[in-house]
């Protein structure tokens, strides 16, 4: 997890688990200090982040990075060699912050004389970059997160697991804050609460929490739920789904990340803009946690806006969830709650009597996978719902890529607004140059997506050249709108049709500003 700050003092707080190897040191599980007791930590080996830091400032970023390790007093710290230019992005991976060679594991600060924004990319796929591997043969699993910009003194996760149909839930908690302190879990499951209270956490620094910790059952069904973690100081914290065990000698994992929730993104109105009811084998849930302070109902709008429900609406509702609880809403159409037909994508709004907050999850149809599909290897993604109160008309996507290392990703923007957005202009910024497209139009409640924009000049006044790749392929994106939206970014192995590598799809939530 990470905390990024100004020098301004403008507080950026972002979300970061360090867990690396580097060329000579051996792969290291994550592990927790207490990691004897705690058997749901991220399994296996050779897991590593990138960080993308993107300059949403007036002028050109300086800035500084300081990597806090959770199990020792160690510090390590990176300063920039250059400015991050205006809209601009910059890739770090672990060599890039003088953490070193040793295995590491850890939280970190970054400050800035601008405005900064960041994505995290966690993963254990074996790459090398110079003289540094990272990663392990055969590791596939890879995740994004969006960064937590105001700390707040409680965190809400909608999503808890151990071990449910072979998946776990792992949070990392930052002590955001001046001095040390406690936070308290509390976990509430299968209509049980279950709570935890951490050591003291060190400012900076940050804490592996299980949903073991608390004595939550472990199994299908009885351990589905959510959490909330409270504490005196600031905190900041992201959760990681994964395999409960170690799967295999390769240790091709699914993962999914995103990060918690604060006070800032609680709403009675709340939106997911990709939602898929078996759209090409893809299907997500929507998991929507009450965090009011007692019972409330939730009305879930769907949009149609490709595959077979172009311009549809549908709706499904939930009563009477509990203060602290979560509904899932599941997108088969084996599901008897599921509205919407196979072959849809669609995106959804989330009403409710109280305030709410809510993530998607995504992945492969069960039947497709057990049947040979893809392999037979499952891969998954989530995202973060977007909060009413927190779409505008100007959004940034640190992190967007076109035929680069093998990697493509879709930007898909919502019109969260009550009319049609007819002026929707993205300018993508990359070490090729600046491209800005003309003005798009989108739907009250509809989105759009861009993607292999080299294959559409048209929609451009200076094309993206077709020619383009590698790291001139790594775009930061900034988008504006005559109405408010809110909008995901999915990375996938590229060509989409035919992948040249192997790797779990990411998505991860653009910053609204």
């Amino acid at each position: 997890m990470f905390k990024l700050r100004q020098r301004r003092f403008i507080y950026i707080t972002m979300l970061l688990s360090l867990v690396l190897s580097l060329a000579g040191a051996s792969l290291a599980a994550a592990q927790s200090p207490d990691a004897a007791s705690s058997p749901d930590d991220l399994p296996g080996g050779g897991w590593y982040t990138g960080v993308q830091l993107q300059n949403v400032g007036t002028a050109g970023a300086n800035f500084t990075i300081t990597a806090y390790s959770s199990t020792s007093t160690a510090t390590f710290t990176k300063a920039s060699s250059a400015p991050i230019p205006q809209n601009g992005s910059q890739t770090f991976l672990p060599a890039d912050m003088n953490i070193g060679g040793a295995a590491f594991q850890g939280s970190a600060v970054v400050s800035s004389d601008q405005a900064l924004n960041s994505i995290v990319n966690i993963t254990n796929r074996a790459i090398s970059v110079g003289t540094v591997s990272y990663g392990i043969a055969g590791g596939l699993a890879a995740a994004q997160y969006q960064g937590v910009n105001k700390p707040a003194t409680t965190l809400s996760f909608p999503l808890v697991k151990r071990n449910h149909f072979g998946k776990t839930t792992t949070f990392s908690i930052q002590n955001a804050g001046s001095v040390a302190a406690t936070a308290t879990a509390t976990f509430t499951v299968g209509g049980g609460v279950f709570k935890f209270t951490t050591p003291a956490i060190e400012p900076n620094r940050m804490f592996i929490l299980n949903p073991s910790a608390a004595g939550v059952p472990s199994g299908n069904g009885v351990s589905l739920g959510s959490l909330t973690v409270s504490s005196s100081q600031l905190l900041a914290g992201t959760v990681t789904e994964h395999d409960s065990t170690e799967s295999g000698v390769t240790l091709a994992l699914a993962l999914q990340a995103t990060r918690g929730f604060t006070q800032g993104d609680y709403d009675v109105k709340t939106f997911a803009p990709i939602i898929k009811s078996e759209f090409f084998n893809r299907f997500t849930g929507l998991q929507v946690q009450n965090v009011s302070s007692g019972p409330v109902d939730m009305t879930v709008t769907y949009k149609g806006g490709g595959g077979t429900c172009v311009g549809q609406t549908f709706t499904s509702k939930a009563t009477a969830v509990p203060a602290g609880a979560s509904h899932t809403f599941v997108h088969l159409t084996s599901d008897a709650t599921n509205p919407m037909p196979k072959g849809c994508l669609a995106s959804a709004t989330v009403e409710a009597t109280g305030n709410v907050v809510g993530v998607v999850n995504e992945a492969f149809v069960p039947a497709f996978i057990s049947s040979g599909g893809n392999g037979g290897r499952q891969e998954l993604t989530a995202y973060s719902c977007a909060a009413a109160k927190s779409a505008t008309a100007k959004l940034s996507a640190p992190l967007y890529k076109e035929k680069s290392f093998n990697k493509g990703t879709g930007l898909q923007v919502q019109n969260v607004g009550a009319a049609a957005a007819t002026n929707v202009v993205a300018t993508f910024v990359s070490p090729a140059g600046s491209f800005t497209t003309k003005p798009q139009t989108i739907p009250a409640g509809g989105a759009f997506t861009f993607t292999e924009l080299f294959k559409h000049p048209e929609l451009f006044t200076t094309p993206i050249p077709a020619t383009i790749s590698g790291a001139n392929g790594v775009f930061g994106v900034v988008v504006t709108a005559d109405q408010s939206i809110v909008a995901i970014a999915n990375e996938s192995p590229y060509p989409f049709t035919a992948p040249a590598i192997q790797q779990d799809k990411n998505n991860y939530e653009a910053f609204n500003q």
